[in-house]
């Protein structure tokens, strides 16, 4: 799964601003496209910051900054598994979660303490099935990868056996020979 490091919910996007020196000169409305940033803090929907992105921002979330460039909007630019496509949560949840910043099963499993009791008493069981999921995946990639790093190595052991019986039979024959 993906890491976030931050634990916030960060969104880019482009917003129109009215150049108010160049539209007074030309006498008419000049407006600029700039790009923002909104940041929550996931289960907390009283904080959200809002700005134009600077490039400290572009370079701190630099994962979502990539994915809002290559045109993911707002929900999508969220690292990690969205709630709505993780089989334990329904919709209905999921737009639940969404109202307070929760947008990925990540941003779920690492709530702080207070943001987990504003769910009531069902939260803390969100937040601990949300944690065994991600240790569910992640040892599932474990033992994909050992997998995987098995079949190589039985495919080199079989590539090893035979050339070792091809040499066998080989110094075999010229034994014979001489």
């Amino acid at each position: 799964m993906a890491d976030q490091g931050h634990g916030l919910h960060v969104e880019f996007y482009i917003e129109s601003v009215k150049q108010e020196f160049k539209s007074e000169e030309a006498g008419r409305p000049i407006h600029e496209d700039r790009e923002f940033v909104r940041i929550h803090i996931p289960g907390d929907r009283n904080y959200s910051a809002e700005r134009e992105a600077t490039g400290s921002d572009k370079q701190r979330f630099a994962l979502e900054y990539a994915r809002f460039k290559n045109g993911l909007k707002d929900q999508e630019q969220a690292i990690g598994t969205p709630l709505i496509q993780w089989p334990a949560m329904t919709r209905s949840m999921a737009k639940d979660f969404s109202a307070v910043n929760v947008h990925t099963v990540e941003q779920l499993a690492n709530l702080s303490d207070t943001s987990i009791q504003a769910f009531g008493l069902g939260g803390r069981e969100w937040v601990t099935k949300a944690k065994a999921f991600l240790e569910v995946s992640n040892n599932s990639a474990a033992a994909q990868k050992y997998a995987a790093e098995n079949e190589e190595l039985k495919q080199r052991i079989a590539l090893l056996e035979a050339q070792f019986a091809e040499l066998s039979q080989k110094k075999t024959k010229d034994k014979a020979a001489a």
